[in-house]
């Protein structure tokens, strides 16, 4: 299990690097305090919207993908309505909040189906 452990933690690591990387150069430089701020939050978002719950234990790659693609689709509405960049933040939290409440509602209406089942 150590073993485990350890391998996951290297393959994390090496495409965080990578990740990093490519991030670079994307945008031609690097400056650790301006670039990566809330990245998280998209981060968090994409992963919510693409099935995993914050409670954790739940959610696949695929998933996590296509919820990726869909905060792409989102920023990009953003950008077309013309909505004010100081509300997108605003809007991502809006989204996670939608999220979680849908994760907690289809959670509860399984938890009702299996007591009516076993009922």
């Amino acid at each position: 299990i150590e073993r485990m452990k350890i391998l996951a933690y290297v393959i994390c690591s090496g495409t965080a690097g990578l990740g990093g990387i490519l991030f670079a150069l994307d945008v031609n430089s690097v400056q650790p305090a301006a670039h990566g701020n809330f990245y998280e939050l998209y981060a968090i978002a994409a992963a919510v919207l693409g099935g995993c719950s914050l409670r954790g234990g739940e959610g696949s790659i695929l998933g996590v993908i296509i919820g990726a693609a869909v905060m792409r689709v989102l920023y990009n509405a953003i950008n077309i309505l013309g909505i004010p960049t100081q509300l997108e933040f605003a809007i991502i939290g809006a989204v996670i909040l939608i999220g979680v409440i849908a994760d907690e509602l289809i959670r509860r209406m399984a938890a009702n189906r299996r007591a009516a089942r076993e009922s």
